[in-house]
């Protein structure tokens, strides 16, 4: 795999960015879907599915991160007398 960089101005950059987002993709997956048939080169498919949480990620502030986790973990409890 291959990483590339393309320089653009504030303008472009914003409206790709909001049209990534209003696709739902990452702006990577955005730019692989409007070239791929330009060019004639088919998507390899992914074994993964889209987390349609990413676009979150990297939002909470370092100062309450180990809360957030705790309170995600208190979620992944099991009570185990609901499922006897």
């Amino acid at each position: 795999m291959t990483t590339m960089t393309i320089h653009a101005d504030d303008k472009f950059a914003a409206a790709l960015r909001a049209y990534a987002e209003n696709m739902g993709k990452s702006v990577n997956q955005t730019v692989k879907d409007l070239l791929s048939p330009i060019l004639g080169v088919a998507q390899e498919e992914t074994s993964h599915p889209v987390n349609r949480w990413a676009r979150y990620w990297g939002c909470c502030p370092k100062s309450e991160t180990a809360a957030v986790r705790k309170a995600v973990a208190e979620q992944h409890v099991v009570d185990k007398e609901l499922w006897k």
